[in-house]
């Protein structure tokens, strides 16, 4: 359906530091799709902030706000971000097909 042939890295948040930061603790990589642009979308609290690129995982992928997402891009530059938005493409039976993370 869409080829899905870069990667991503997620470093899953842990348990919170003495300042009440969270520490990043597990490594997981997703085959995905990243599309560079930037896009005005809207946070979790429902604020207008601009995207620099949307990442597609296919299925139900476990990414929490507190996580930190590590893509290189097609020049081999390292990025580092926090999601700015999460959601959940599903299909007409409800069975999720992609999530979609807004980096």
């Amino acid at each position: 359906m869409i080829p899905l042939k870069q990667t991503v890295k997620v470093r899953q948040a842990g348990r919170l530091d003495s300042w009440g930061i969270a520490e990043l603790d597990q490594i997981t990589s997703y085959f995905c799709r990243i599309d560079e642009a930037f896009k005005v979308v809207k946070d979790s609290n429902g604020k207008e902030v601009i995207s620099q690129a949307t990442v597609l995982i296919k299925g139900l992928a476990s990414i929490s706000m507190d996580d930190q997402i590590e893509w290189r891009d097609e020049l081999h530059r390292k990025h580092s971000k926090r999601p700015i938005s999460i959601s959940v493409i599903r299909d007409f039976s409800g069975k999720p097909l992609f999530t979609k993370v807004s980096l």
